[in-house]
């Protein structure tokens, strides 16, 4: 972990500058961005907007993005993004939907029912298997995709196939679809072994000392409607084929991410198993405020105190074998992988290597019908309950401003390129160098674009449309229907959409480097 850094903007930070000399460069950076903002580019597609209403069965909301790109034509390169109780749509560069695939496990839609995508009204299937109550249905949350993987078909011969994964954080399962457009049912086909385990039958507690529940800390059984599941996804193809491709999830709600291997189950199928567990400690150990004052004990405030902090934005760099995990409230981690870890890792606070601005900040949390009302600032008005923790308003990163969800690489020459992250609480995007992610190179904005999920990128040219690579990112403040009453008794909740962008006008903008040839995502380990 870094050493305290400036967390805020105002005029705080004006007599720091003066002060700390070798913060100086980042806190005129800071304070040139406050001012002016950073660049705005624009998007050259945009998909229809979807309309959430809420609680409504099947009601769509855009999340996750993946770009897979075609062998055949880049430009029949397909965008898949997940769309959470609704499924998840594949659209082409033009941002027509080609396909919409429905959850396995979902509730009947009537007639009367907001619109949502697949037929409307439907009777709808069943709750997930491992539902207790009966009520809790499939909820798509991340998807990736992957190249390559071998299938063993029903009459034995092995196939190679391209896949997109899903989590299924509603039954807390992964989806796995071949990638197959010119096929009947296509272009994504359902291949998930019906034995398919949960990702998540347990869960690591680790309760906050600020905010006591009465829950020790410790690994309980976890039930499924509680939705303790599995949530953020990223797919990994080491460079020994031997290894089997990998898949790390986020468990929502919970600071551990799962290692599981993909394989051919047989007759078609692909399932998964457990590899190993990492588990992240959420205290942290922080300077006091001043050069005499002992370290403090620090935890981010939690609204539901059950709960620990989550990831979400999960990549793997494919050459360097190394996870990037996004932590929403604390910041970015940065863990190598090696099939010599065991099988729970307990990953070094030292990996967090970009905070968000608040880390380590004091906070008030205030209660609010039996949850809490996270604050950083002391209520005006004194609330029985508060829970004041302290803090050093220093101790946090520059850039990004909680929450931190999406994250993606470009890959670049010689092992080049950028990570970048979506800043959600300040609708901000950041690019970090690859090669050293602790080096900020850049913020942006997209065009009327604001609390983003998930986003994708590829290098490589896509057709006439994107010849210079392809950024994808999810718009979660999409524009609303005609009307925002109520249907069927169900309020309007957002309105999500993907937009895309060429690459090159990112680059244009920010001074990034192209490089649409050295890295191919089919073999990323090609020399």
């Amino acid at each position: 972990m870094r050493s305290a850094r400036f967390a805020f903007i105002p005029a705080s930070l004006l007599s720091l500058a003066t002060g700390c000399s070798q913060h100086g460069t980042e806190v005129v950076h800071a304070l040139s961005q406050a001012t002016s903002g950073p660049p705005i580019v624009d998007a050259r597609v945009e998909t229809a907007a979807l309309h959430s209403y809420d609680d409504a069965p099947r009601t769509p909301d855009s999340d996750d993005p993946a770009i897979w790109v075609s062998p055949d034509d880049p430009g029949d390169s397909l965008v898949i993004g997940v769309l959470k109780d609704a499924g998840l749509q594949v659209h082409d560069l033009q941002g027509n939907v080609l396909q919409t695939i429905l959850p396995p496990n979902r509730p009947a839609v009537t007639a009367q029912d907001p619109p949502a995508p697949g037929p409307h009204p439907e009777s709808g299937t069943t709750a997930c298997p491992d539902s207790a109550s009966g009520e809790t249905y499939g909820r798509f949350n991340n998807v990736d995709v992957q190249y390559g993987f071998k299938l063993i078909k029903e009459s034995g011969a092995k196939e190679k196939i391209d896949i997109a994964v899903v989590t299924d954080r509603g039954c807390d399962r992964l989806r796995i679809y071949a990638i197959k457009p010119t096929s009947p049912g296509g272009p994504l086909i359902d291949i998930t072994a019906s034995a398919a385990p949960r990702v998540f039958p347990s869960q690591l507690v680790q309760p906050s000392s600020l905010q006591p529940t009465g829950v020790s800390p410790g690994v309980y059984s976890n039930d499924l409607d509680d939705q303790n599941t599995a949530y953020g996804l990223t797919l990994y193809r080491p460079e020994d084929s031997d290894d089997g491709y990998r898949a790390f999830v986020s468990q929502r709600n919970r600071s551990a991410v799962a290692e599981l291997e993909l394989y051919a189950a047989g007759d078609g199928k692909v399932s998964y198993s457990r590899v190993r567990e990492y588990r992240f400690n959420p205290v942290f150990t922080i300077p006091g405020t001043s050069p005499w004052s002992p370290p403090i004990q620090w935890t981010p405030c939690r609204e539901e105190p059950e709960s620990d902090p989550q990831f979400e934005g999960l990549v793997v760099d494919q050459q360097r074998g190394v996870l990037f995990a996004a932590q929403e409230v604390v910041g970015v981690w940065r863990v190598p992988l090696s099939d010599a870890l065991p099988a729970t890792v307990n990953v070094s606070p030292t990996r967090l290597i970009e905070e968000v601005r608040s880390f380590g900040a004091p906070w008030w949390a205030v209660p609010d019908d039996g949850e809490y009302a996270c604050e950083d600032s002391a209520p005006g008005t004194p609330v029985s309950g508060t829970i004041a923790a302290p803090g050093n308003p220093w101790a946090g990163g520059s850039h990004l401003e909680r929450d931190v969800e999406g994250l993606a690489i470009y890959y670049g020459d010689d092992e080049d390129g950028y990570l970048l992250v979506s800043s959600q609480g300040d609708d901000t995007f950041h690019a970090y160098d690859r090669s050293d992610p602790s080096d900020h190179v850049a913020a942006f904005q997209v065009e009327d674009t604001g609390e983003t999920d998930g986003h994708d990128v590829v290098n490589v040219p896509l057709g006439g449309d994107f010849p210079y690579g392809l950024f994808v990112v999810q718009n979660g403040k999409a524009g609303g229907p005609a009307s925002e009453a109520p249907i069927n008794g169900f309020d309007y909740d957002g309105s999500t959409q993907f937009k895309l962008l060429g690459w090159e006008d990112l680059a244009d903008e920010l001074d990034l480097d192209v490089d649409e040839d050295d890295y191919d995502p089919r073999d990323p380990h090609d020399d």
